[in-house]
């Protein structure tokens, strides 16, 4: 067997720190921020609390990570919805998007909403997950404009607080939310 290349070990040790995102995630959204340690969080990504360290600095280095892929994530979809802005199917796209996510990173949506309440603990990721959700709602207004709609911002902004309402709902109840229904019900009243 012939030792491990430089990449090997650089995919190694990407593969690891999304381990320990994914297991503080998971802590932070079941049991919150202030209540998870950096023992705990290494227990649950099973490793040693200084293999953890060899990663991240702090708890907050490692929120901090987690809630720049979280942008990262919500990035990738203003990107594409850009691509579509002014047309039905940007329109779609974006309600869809807002949808998978909910989906498909339950544990990172449960995080935001309950840190964007607690003072002080996002002052670092905050404006920048803010600034992305405004690029967002900004591409949906020049959708609105393009089709002549009287007042496309307080209607982009009507839809993002829909589905916050939406997310929000279905973290607390998630066998009384019918997305699919919803999704469908929603780009009917805002195509």
């Amino acid at each position: 067997m012939s030792p491990r290349t430089k990449k090997q070990f650089e995919e190694i040790r990407v593969n690891r720190k999304l381990q320990i995102m994914q297991a503080a995630l998971e802590l932070f959204a079941r049991e919150g921020y202030h209540s998870s340690s950096i023992a705990r969080i290494a227990k649950e990504a099973r490793i040693s609390k200084g293999l953890l360290y060899n990663y991240f600095t702090s708890k907050e280095d490692l929120l901090d990570s987690i809630m720049e892929l979280g942008i990262e994530k919500s990035i990738q979809i203003a990107g594409e919805i850009r691509l579509r802005s002014n047309s039905p199917e940007g329109i779609h796209l974006a309600i869809h998007s807002g949808f998978e996510l909910i989906r498909r990173e339950p544990d990172f949506y449960r995080l935001l909403f309950t840190l964007f309440i607690q003072p002080g603990v996002l002052d670092n990721s905050k404006s920048q997950f803010q600034e992305r959700i405004e690029q967002m709602v900004g591409e949906v207004v020049l959708y609105y404009q393009a089709k002549g709609d009287p007042n496309p911002t307080e209607k982009a902004r009507l839809l993002v607080n829909i589905m916050d309402g939406v997310g929000l709902h279905y973290f607390m109840s998630p066998e009384s939310v019918d997305l699919d229904k919803l999704e469908t019900i929603i780009y009917e009243l805002f195509k």
